[in-house]
């Protein structure tokens, strides 16, 4: 049952709730809130309550404490989140730029020493081919003499 203290309060609260869904706060601290940070206890604070005084075990709280919850979700993203947003997704933007740089970097070195790999070989066999050849012309001067 609702005394009328709890019916004061409660009305207080409301009153708290419009000022500050509509930007006129009372307390400087809550001017320019975003209402998506909305919550009971700031809404308790505005009216001049304690930040627990709202409580959602409290059937005649619950109305209001649903108002404020509606208030929270549907708000728009505030200017500064927005801001935050383009930046991180300028720095994102950057990051892929320079992600696909390093991938290109990689690839042409992975090719490039592929084809060193490859040539490396050849010489190897070149090499070895040649140290067979001066190895038979050593034994064919040998047996000349």
């Amino acid at each position: 049952m609702m005394t009328k203290g709890t019916r004061n309060g409660l009305a207080t609260c409301e009153e708290a709730l419009q000022r500050l869904v509509s930007g006129k706060p009372h307390r400087p601290e809550h001017v320019g809130l975003d209402l998506s940070k909305l919550t009971a206890g700031i809404v308790s604070y505005e009216a001049g309550f304690d930040r627990g005084y709202l409580k959602k075990a409290r059937k005649s709280h619950q109305a209001l404490i649903a108002q404020i919850e509606a208030y929270r979700h549907r708000a728009p993203v505030s200017s500064v989140k927005a801001r935050e947003l383009v930046v991180v997704a300028e720095k994102l933007s950057t990051s892929r730029g320079e992600l696909d740089e390093a991938l290109k970097q990689r690839d042409n070195m992975l090719t490039r020493n592929l084809q060193l790999m490859l040539r490396i070989k050849a010489l190897e066999k070149e090499i070895t081919q040649l140290r067979k050849s001066s190895a038979s012309k050593v034994v064919a001067f040998s047996e000349r003499g």
